[in-house]
């Protein structure tokens, strides 16, 4: 069912309440119009007897007067009152009095006159007018007439009260000091022929009320009819055909007006979605035969890429040392976590003359193919330098020149590399941008790292790297590593650490060096939590056990 409030949203409802607004508009002025025609008409009624009135007054009563024929004018108001239809019409004195109803004024009159003219007797003096009536007493002050309206009987009765001025000499009834000889009160409502009209423009003008809230109410419904309803017809037809996507059905037109245009816009629209339909599933079938073949063509580029990095991994896993050079005095062992098929991380360990031995562990800026060239690169150019020159730094120099040469300028590394005497327990190393690798001492549980004392490797050619010294006591270790591990973070964005892996190496002191490494990569596992890794992870361990053993 439909609210109120939302039908008259609809352009039924609308129509509606215009046709209403206009109904009460009509129905507001045809009463205004009715009162101002009835008071107009009362107006003109009480203006129209009130010159008759006058003219009685002036042109009869007044001069019959003056000449002394009083005995006339009872039965002339009396006649006057039944042809003009007056319900009252007298003359008083200046007290209110009717006049011809005091005895000894008509004697004295008769007196003067030397005959009876005045005749007629009463019994007692009527007082016609209350001595306090206000109108009355205003007349009296001013000389002028009151016209006042009043409602009696349910008829609205008119009383004029009219001076008769003392213009002329009376017949000693009056002297000269008398400025008001009489005073005429008459009292008239309206005829039965004023009522009447009246009464048949109220009935025409309800007549007419009705007609209009019929007319209207005629408009309303062939409104409804010719317009609103085909229109919600078009509306009703369009929501069928766009719900059951039936977009060759039409409109139908049968009308030729100005909705039937309408309904042909629509069908024109209803045409050019059908054939943009058809057009978008044509164009829709040839993209995804686009698709489809240019996802198979790239999934053959990236199973071609993807054996390709798996060929590649696998020589940069060959090219990792498998084995470490054996001695009495010196262990190592490594991990190697790439965080993509290829890392830019990588350590080796080999054999020197004189009984010595070199270490190194670099790390690529970036990832993937290009950090993994970088670093054999590295690789290629200390196993081969690092052979013929003692100098550590001097062969890092020596490395960092070709490669600036080499790679592009974004492209460095960062590199620790030493050279350790396996009898003696010193070691001479460069170790250039790279983290400090850590010692501990596995009796003591000691820690301290190794100082730096170079920039990044392959930035310029003209970089200059000098050479530390460290000296191994018995039962220490040195951890070699890529900050790939010191950046590993959790979900809240905290980094692994390195005072986290300081302290995972002193509480694991006791255990060799692959249980140790397993114990550093666990807690680097668990304290990421299953996220995944972003940059390459390389561990390097080396034990120094010149006196005794350590299990």
């Amino acid at each position: 069912m439909m609210k109120p409030h939302s039908f008259f949203k609809t352009l039924k409802g609308k129509a509606a309440l215009f046709i209403l607004a206009l109904s009460l508009f009509g129905m507001v002025t045809l009463v205004a119009v009715l009162m101002k025609t009835t008071r107009s008409m009362q107006m003109e009624f009480q203006n129209a007897k009130v010159r008759l009135v006058e003219d009685f007054v002036m042109g009869t009563l007044r001069p019959i007067m003056l000449a002394g024929h009083g005995d006339m004018m009872s039965e002339l108001m009396s006649n006057y009152k039944d042809i003009q239809d007056i319900k009252r019409i007298e003359i008083v004195r200046v007290n209110g009095i009717e006049a011809f109803t005091d005895s000894e004024t008509m004697e004295k009159v008769n007196g003067i006159l030397g005959e009876k003219r005045f005749t007629r007797r009463l019994k007692y003096a009527r007082q016609a007018v209350p001595a306090d009536d206000p109108f009355f007493a205003k007349v009296l002050a001013t000389g002028e007439k009151v016209i006042t309206s009043r409602k009696t009987d349910n008829e609205n009765m008119v009383e004029m009260i009219f001076p008769i001025l003392n213009e002329e000499s009376c017949y000693g009834c009056h002297g000269s000091d008398h400025r008001i000889r009489g005073v005429l009160v008459s009292t008239f409502a309206m005829t039965k022929e004023d009522r009447h009209a009246i009464n048949d423009m109220l009935l025409l003008s309800v007549v007419a009320f009705i007609v209009m809230l019929g007319t209207s109410f005629g408009a309303l419904v062939f409104f409804n009819m010719m317009v609103a309803g085909r229109i919600t017809g078009i509306i009703r037809r369009v929501n069928e055909i766009v719900t059951h996507d039936r977009f060759d059905a039409r409109i139908p037109l049968d009308s030729g007006d100005e909705l039937d245009e309408l309904g042909i816009a629509f069908n024109h629209f209803i045409a050019s979605v059908e054939l943009y339909r058809h057009a978008e599933e044509r164009e829709k079938e040839r993209l995804e035969t686009t698709v489809r073949e240019r996802t198979r063509e790239l999934q053959e580029k990236n199973d071609f890429i993807e054996a390709d990095l798996m060929v590649a991994r696998r020589i940069q896993q060959k090219l990792l040392p498998e084995k470490f050079p054996e001695n009495a005095n010196i262990v190592f062992h490594a991990a190697y976590l790439p965080c993509l098929h290829l890392g830019g991380d990588y350590y080796d360990v080999f054999e020197m003359p004189n009984g010595h031995v070199g270490v190194f562990i670099a790390d690529a800026s970036g990832h993937g193919s290009s950090a993994a060239l970088i670093v054999a690169i590295v690789k290629s150019l200390l196993s081969t330098i690092g052979k013929e020159i003692g100098s550590p730094g001097y062969v890092v120099q020596r490395v960092s020149n070709i490669l600036a040469k080499l790679t592009p300028d974004d492209s460095f590394c960062t590199l620790f590399y030493g050279v350790v005497n396996t009898s003696t327990g010193g070691m001479t190393y460069s170790l250039a941008g790279h983290p400090p690798p850590i010692v501990v001492n596995r009796h003591t549980g000691a820690a301290r790292l190794l100082e730096s004392n170079g920039s990044l490797v392959g930035i310029f050619d003209f970089d200059r790297f000098g050479d530390s010294v460290f000296i191994f006591k018995p039962g220490d270790r040195l951890l070699a590593y890529t900050d790939g591990i010191v950046e590993a973070a959790n979900k809240k964005g905290e980094l692994f650490g390195g005072k986290r892996l300081v302290n995972v190496l002193e509480e694991n002191r006791g255990l060799s060096a692959p249980l140790v490494i397993e114990a550093v990569l666990l807690a680097m596992k668990n304290h990421i939590g299953g996220e995944p890794l972003t940059d390459d992870v390389a561990l390097l361990v080396m034990d120094y056990q010149y006196e005794g053993k350590i299990a």
